[in-house]
Parts: C-alpha cells; sequence; structure tokens
C-alpha cells in the first residue's frame, strides 16, 4: 500500500471522471472488494433507487391473510404480506431456498428470488394506532409518518425523533408542538423552522439557536422578541406581530416571500458543521475524521461517501442511511447495528452479509431475503460452514465470469450494488427521485422502471378558490372535502391532485393558528426539503469582502473580519452550488459575523 497513489477513472455510468484515493484503496482491500466503477453520485443515486420514499402508497390484500392492506409496493409480480404476517412465524423464509445456476448471472437469480420470498407491505415496529406509517419504531397516533421513531400525535413527517405533534416536518428532533420544521432539534411550538435549535414559540426561523418569541429571523443566537431581525419591546413586538396573523393564508404568503427575501439578503455559514473535527460534507454534528459526508450526526468516524448515519457509524463508505453502532459497512443502504456488512438493504443486527435485503440478526449470509437469526445461506439456502465458504467464493469468481448486463449496457460484476433496473420500485417512489428528481422520459431512457399513480375514484369536491382564507372561518364540513391541490398533478412531486383534511390535523391548524394549506401532502414535503441543498460538493471561495463593499443592494459587513478591508482568501467545499443566489462565508466570517 505504500506506492499506491491516486487514481482517476471513468465512471461506467455518467462517464465523468472520478478519483480513488490511497486511502480509498486500502478500505477495498481491507473489505475484499474490488475498487469501484462508479462515480461516488451514482453510487448513491444507484442505491437510493432501491429504497423506497414512501409517499406512493397503494391498495392491495395480504396473500397470507387476505386482509385489504395498504402497501409501498405497486400491482406487480410480488408476494406481499400485511405488517402482522410478514412479522409472523406462519412462513419460512427458507422455504423458498434456491440451488445456485452458474448458467445465469448473480443478479438475474437475486430478482428471481426477490418476486417469491414474501415482502411486507408496510414495515414498522411497536406500531400503535398508526396504520398508515412505514418504516417506523414506537410511533403512537401517528399517520402518513415514515422512518420516524419514539414519536406520537403526529402527520405527514419525516424522520421524526422523540417528537409529538410534529405536522409536515423533517429530522426533527425532540420537539413538540412544530409545523414545518426541517432539520431541527429541541422546538416547542415552531412553525417554518428550518435548521433551528433550542427554540420557542416562534415562527420562521433558518439557522436560529435559543431563540424565544421571534419571527421572520435569520443567524440569531439567543435572541428574544426579534422581528425579522430587528430587536423589539415586548410591546413593540407583540404589537407589530398582530399583523404577521398566519391564519390567513393571504398573509403567510405574505410572510413566506419576505421571509425568503431576508434568507437571500444575509450571508450564510458554507456548511452545517457543529462540533467536529476533519469532516467535510453538509449537516454534520459530533463527527470525526469524515470526508464527503451529509447528514453524519453523533458519533461518525473515519467514514466517506455517508449520506444519512448516525450513532457511532465506524469505518465505513458509501452508506445511504446507516449506523446505530454499525462498522465497516459498503454500499448500504437503511442498515444498522452491524458489521462487516456489504451491498445490502435495510438490514439490522447482523455481521457478515451480503447481497441482502430485510436479513436481521444473522451472520454469513449471501444473496438472501427476509431471513432472521440464520447463519450460512446463500439464496435463502440453508449450507454447512465449510461448504458455505466454498460456495461463496465460486459465486464471487462467477460474478465475475458472467457478469449481469443491464438494458443500456452497464456491466455488474462482484462489487457493484444492485442494478437500478431490478429495483422493486419504480425509481419515482424511490429516495433516488427525492434527492436526484428526474422525468418519467429520463427515467425510461435510462433503462429504469417508472410508476405511474393509481387511477382515482374521488372527485375534487372543494376549490382553491372556494377555501375561506382564514382558519377560523373553516368549518368543521372540511373534513368530508377532497380539496384540490394547486399543483394539481402539473408538478414533477408525486403530487396526488387532491388531498383530505383529518380531524387532528384540522385541530392542529387551529391550535397553532396556521392557514389550511393548499398544497397535497406530497408535494409540500418536496416543497419542504428545497430549504436544504443536496449531496454535491462545490469547490468555492468566501464571498466576504470586507468593509469595501458600497453597493447599497448587498449585504454590508458589520464588524471588521481577519482579512480586512479586501477580500476573504478561504476556500472551502459547499453543497451551495456557484449558481444558487445565497451569499457564502467561511467559518471564520460567518462567526465574526453573527456569532
Amino acid at each position: 500500500m505504500e506506492n499506491r497513489i491516486s487514481e482517476n477513472r471513468d465512471c461506467q455510468n455518467c462517464k465523468q471522471q472520478f478519483t480513488i484515493a490511497p486511502e480509498d484503496f486500502a478500505f477495498y482491500e481491507k473489505i475484499q472488494v474490488p475498487p469501484p466503477t462508479w462515480c461516488p453520485r451514482c453510487r448513491n443515486i444507484r442505491r437510493m433507487a432501491w429504497r423506497e420514499e414512501g409517499h406512493a402508497l397503494y391498495r392491495d390484500t395480504c396473500k397470507l391473510c387476505g386482509k385489504n392492506i395498504i402497501t409501498i409496493h405497486a400491482p406487480g409480480p410480488f408476494t406481499i404480506y400485511c405488517r402482522e404476517c410478514y412479522r409472523s412465524d406462519k412462513w419460512d423464509p427458507l422455504s423458498y431456498g434456491k440451488e445456485y445456476d452458474f448458467s445465469m448471472p448473480f443478479f438475474a437469480q437475486y430478482r428471481k428470488l426477490m418476486e417469491e420470498v414474501p415482502r411486507p407491505a408496510l414495515t414498522g415496529i411497536n406500531i400503535v394506532n398508526s396504520e398508515f406509517t412505514h418504516g417506523c419504531k414506537g410511533v403512537k397516533n401517528c399517520y402518513f409518518c415514515f422512518m420516524s421513531y419514539f414519536s406520537e400525535d403526529s402527520q405527514h413527517s419525516y424522520l421524526l425523533l422523540l417528537s409529538r405533534h410534529a405536522y409536515d416536518s423533517y429530522v426533527t428532533d425532540n420537539s413538540d408542538q412544530v409545523y414545518e420544521t426541517l432539520h431541527s432539534n429541541r422546538l416547542y411550538k415552531v412553525a417554518f423552522g428550518y435548521f433551528a435549535d433550542d427554540c420557542l414559540e416562534s415562527t420562521f426561523l433558518y439557522d436560529c439557536i435559543g431563540c424565544s418569541d421571534c419571527f421572520g429571523c435569520v443567524n440569531l443566537r439567543k435572541q428574544k422578541y426579534c422581528l425579522w431581525n430587528k430587536q423589539l419591546s415586548k410591546e413593540e413586538y407583540r404589537k407589530q406581530k398582530e399583523y404577521w396573523d398566519l391564519g390567513s393564508f393571504t398573509r403567510l404568503e405574505e410572510a413566506k416571500k419576505k421571509f425568503r427575501e431576508l434568507y437571500l439578503s444575509l450571508p450564510h455559514k458554507y456548511a452545517h458543521v457543529v462540533s467536529s473535527q476533519n469532516a467535510t460534507g453538509d449537516i454534520i454534528r459530533d463527527t470525526k475524521d469524515c470526508e464527503k459526508c451529509f447528514s453524519a450526526l453523533d458519533g461518525v468516524q473515519n467514514c466517506k461517501y455517508v449520506y444519512v448515519g448516525g450513532l457511532n457509524l465506524k469505518d465505513s463508505y458509501d452508506v445511504s442511511g446507516g449506523g446505530d453502532t454499525a462498522s465497516l459497512l459498503y454500499e448500504i443502504l437503511g442498515t444498522t447495528e452491524a458489521q462487516r456488512c456489504f451491498f445490502a438493504n435495510g438490514s439490522s443486527g447482523s455481521q457478515d452479509i451480503m447481497y441482502c435485503d430485510w436479513v436481521n440478526d444473522s451472520s454469513h449470509v449471501l444473496g438472501s431475503i427476509a431471513l432472521k437469526h440464520k447463519k450460512y445461506c446463500i439464496l435463502n439456502k440453508q449450507y454447512e460452514k465449510e461448504e458455505y465458504a466454498q460456495m461463496k467464493a465460486k459465486i464471487i469468481e462467477h460474478m465475475h465470469s458472467m457478469p449481469y448486463v443491464d438494458k443500456k449496457g452497464r456491466v455488474y460484476k462482484f462489487g457493484e450494488y444492485f442494478p437500478t433496473e431490478l429495483s422493486a420500485y419504480g425509481y419515482n417512489e424511490t429516495f433516488g427521485f427525492f434527492w436526484y428528481p428526474k422525468t418519467k422520459e429520463e427515467v425510461l431512457e435510462e433503462g429504469w422502471n417508472w410508476h405511474d399513480p393509481q387511477k382515482k375514484s374521488y372527485e375534487v369536491t372543494l376549490r382553491l378558490e372556494d377555501i375561506p382564507d382564514h382558519i377560523r372561518d373553516i368549518p368543521d364540513s372540511i373534513l368530508k372535502e377532497t380539496i384540490e391541490c394547486a399543483h394539481g398533478g402539473a408538478c414533477n412531486e408525486q403530487c396526488t391532485t387532491a388531498f383530505r383534511i383529518t380531524p387532528e390535523e384540522l385541530a392542529f391548524y387551529r391550535d397553532m393558528r396556521i392557514a389550511l394549506p393548499r398544497l397535497c401532502p406530497n408535494c409540500r414535503n418536496f416543497q419542504r426539503i428545497h430549504w436544504r441543498n443536496g449531496y454535491d460538493l462545490f469547490k468555492r471561495k468566501c464571498m466576504c469582502v470586507g468593509m469595501q463593499n458600497k453597493d447599497e443592494n448587498k449585504y454590508k459587513n458589520t464588524a471588521s473580519h481577519f482579512h480586512g478591508d479586501g477580500f476573504c482568501p478561504n476556500e472551502f467545499e459547499t453543497t451551495f452550488s456557484p449558481k444558487q443566489p445565497e451569499i457564502i462565508y467561511c467559518e471564520a466570517c460567518y462567526r465574526q459575523e453573527f456569532i
């Protein structure tokens, strides 16, 4: 390894050049897999195209108990069990075991196994009165919540943790009575809070910490009674805030516009990195020695290309959702409490597994699905320890000598993740679409799947122009209406074209004094995510120009910086594209100006 140098290679998928560094080669040799032939971005898209995003739901029948179910799977070739049947002992995954066929590529055999082994309509553990949830654990009285944990009385939210009464929120922890929040922690009675921590009774916050009774504020720390970043007395704050009655949809839209203008007028730190050492990427907290990591939280160490990971994830590459005391993961999607797991989806508590789906508390498993407490299995077939080792070596060699080739001629040997065209989901149903949106035509051109939504039998009974402007004027009869979505299906955001309001939701809007939304939950979810950047990094220079700026329409520093009146010399990698309108500062300039 001492003589290894960086190598530039062309991505097999996008044809763009990417670099494999010496430490990358060392990692691949350590886990005994060949270097990748796809660039990091394409690898992440490929993984995410194998994980359902959750908002595309279908009606079906459990193939075991026969009851009507809601499922993440579109009608197709798969065997779907309800959540209870899937987790029960009424069926044996080993009964679907297959002899390995050396006349057929591995991935083709795996897809055949996928179509036979039952798949869960929805997943979740300790679900109480929360039928319309998926990927959750310990949730109660929740509706259309996904990948959320130990939360209650919440709706239309994603990745909640220890939260209550959270509506239309994304990655929100330890919060209560919040609406339209994103990447925020420890909030109480906060609406439209983005990257806000330890705040209460406030509305429209971005990158604010420890604030209370604030409205329309950006980059503030431990402030009270601020309106549009201006300090007011308690009496003046309450007087001026009366105008911003967000129970009115008209006033709410006015506030959204003004808040966006304020946000764009102020500098922003190049990345959200907190309490971390030697880390590059974005949304990073309590991490060390991590490169090109995103949403890496709480003890992530010595990792690269992590896209959502936390809680003691160590020594891992290419993880799209994983951690919770895990190490040596590679090309992993949604895998926790695991060690030495490669090319796996939705698994937990396992060691030494490879090319698996939903394999839990197992070890030494290859190409298997839905196994629990098993060892030495290939294609769901049980082997003795010595025989397993021999077969595994033969299969790896076979994957090199007879690789899978997809519709576009891309070659998948051992060391490649599953081909996107074999995913159980349409691309537009996956996290791939959510973070890397493509049109239907683009997806089909790639040779991937696209699932059009099921035809709805409902008819819109309430048009936008007929909805009262103020929440106080919304009658209880709204609960019986099918409301028109403002996008009307014309967007590329999985629009349902119409939506309904639940009794709990209406009570929440009334209590929080927030206007009734005019977009369906899917469109609201896509609009919310626009407040954070994606997973691409750009090399840029700090945009701080010192005290010399004479343009009345541009931001003027309020304090002197280390570089005096000249331009800041600092450079960095940031998720803010040069095409975006935001003003981006390095950490030194940002801290001098706002902290």
